[in-house]
């Protein structure tokens, strides 16, 4: 709860570092955030918007709290741990805009994960039925399907402040199982299991050719899914800045700060000491990330006007997990993106 409380402090303090005298947009390269924010806009009346994102992640080390931990020693009280992991993930939205203050937004996901992990060799006490050396585990599939409406709460040349409404259908698989036939560990499941409310405010602002703009959301499932367990609450507050280098092109970067909560219950065919992953103890935590990005769109008048490409690579700065989990990297994500009126 603590932690949640700073990070609301964070993001109130992030507000006035938006309402700053501005100038009007217009179609601009920043006139929509780092590709790796979502709902920070909103449409005229009967405009839609396609878009496409590639999302990689990459997890390596293990770590507890703040603290880096060999793999030997975490052996000594699991059968496996893993040693590194890595996520794909390919989404695709839409929105429309019904009214000049509702935009409706949709979106649904393809995720690839991947782990490997490592079997003890040497115990202190008898024999484990279980395999030794490296052992590697995947899953595929559609994951949870977000719904949201973005209510313009106000709106002025300079500053845009949009509330978010959202919830997540539970269409992602919970019973991924392994070639052994056994549950995989929950980073490798596809979806929470549970509807999930995702509640936030977006506030967005303009200041000659820079922009800025800070995001307040979480996440909050609704009740325990049908195996028995339940996703931690999780909050996150971002602020991004970003300047205008021509009529095609921006630069910027952002801060994240994220803190999630750990799993409360377990799936009764999951075995918790097969390793720190089968734990729902040991997931959540509190994370700060930095990220740089770029967009680039094609100004009116000319082929494919309209047309925004984006990039952004987000590396963490202070991670402080619960329990025994592995340390994200980086991420890496592009995304396409088109507004059309029909």
């Amino acid at each position: 709860m603590r932690s949640s409380t700073n990070i609301v402090t964070v993001f109130l303090l992030l507000i006035v570092h938006t309402f700053v005298s501005a100038d009007s947009p217009g179609s601009r390269p920043d006139s929509h955030a780092p590709i790796g924010v979502m709902g920070d806009h909103a449409h005229k009346t009967g405009e839609w918007m396609l878009s496409y994102r590639f999302m990689a992640m990459d997890m390596r080390e293990l770590r507890s709290g703040t603290t880096a931990l060999e793999t030997a020693d975490v052996l000594k009280d699991f059968m496996m741990v893993p040693t590194q992991m890595d996520m794909k993930m390919h989404m695709i939205g839409v929105m429309f805009a019904p009214h000049d203050k509702i935009t409706i937004m949709a979106m649904t996901n393809y995720q690839q994960h991947h782990m490997e992990m490592e079997g003890a060799h040497d115990h202190t006490t008898s024999h484990h039925d279980h395999p030794v050396g490296k052992h590697e585990m995947s899953s595929a599939g559609i994951g949870d399907v977000k719904l949201e409406s973005l209510l313009t709460l106000w709106k002025t040349d300079h500053l845009n402040v949009i509330g978010n409404i959202g919830v997540s259908l539970p269409t992602g698989s919970i019973e991924q199982t392994g070639m052994d036939g056994n549950i995989l560990p929950y980073p490798m499941q596809l979806g929470s299991g549970s509807f999930v409310g995702r509640p936030g405010v977006t506030l967005f602002g303009y200041h000659g050719n820079w922009s800025y703009g800070s995001q307040l959301c979480g996440t909050f499932p609704l009740h325990t899914n049908s195996s028995e367990y339940r996703h931690g609450n999780t909050v996150n507050v971002t602020a991004w800045g970003a300047r205008q280098i021509s009529d095609w092109l921006s630069f910027g970067g952002r801060l994240l700060l994220a803190h999630s909560g750990r799993i409360t219950g377990s799936p009764p065919d999951l075995n918790a000491n097969m390793s720190p992953s089968h734990r729902p103890d040991f997931r959540g935590g509190t994370q700060l990330d930095v990220a740089i990005s770029s967009n680039l769109m094609v100004p009116a008048g000319k082929p494919l006007a309209g047309q925004r490409l984006a990039v952004e690579f987000t590396m963490p700065v202070h991670q402080n997990l619960t329990g025994i989990q592995l340390k994200k990297r980086w991420i890496l994500t592009f995304g396409w993106q088109y507004a059309i009126r029909l």
